[in-house]
């Protein structure tokens, strides 16, 4: 078995030229690896990307239905308002009605 073996000798050019060969492939594997982890962490940052997307629009949902539900409660206040300034005149005008029928009533009494 020896027999067969065959060694090869180099020169220094040649041992420089293999050795350039050999770095710039393991500088390739270098950035190909990087460039694989890279690709992944741009996956990742899409994944998370559309998740927060999707938060948000639920969020916007939520601040929407919140903002109907302020402008039905303001709708609601305002005509309680409404009517209860009603009440307040109303009450007003029946107490200036039972102060000039008791000033009435007094006069009355005090010119008998």
């Amino acid at each position: 078995m020896v027999e067969m073996d065959t060694n090869f000798c180099f020169t220094i050019p040649q041992s420089k030229v293999i050795a350039e060969y050999i770095i710039k492939g393991q500088f390739a594997d270098t950035l190909e690896n990087q460039y694989n982890k890279e690709v992944k962490l741009l996956e990742v940052k899409a994944v998370n990307d559309s998740q927060i997307q999707e938060k948000l629009q639920l969020k916007i949902l939520n601040l929407d239905s919140v903002i109907g539900n302020n402008e039905e409660s303001i709708l609601i206040l305002t005509e309680q308002l409404s009517q209860q300034d009603k009440k307040l005149k109303k009450v007003k005008w029946h107490k200036i009605a039972l102060g000039t029928a008791w000033l009435v009533t007094c006069v009355a009494f005090i010119l008998k």
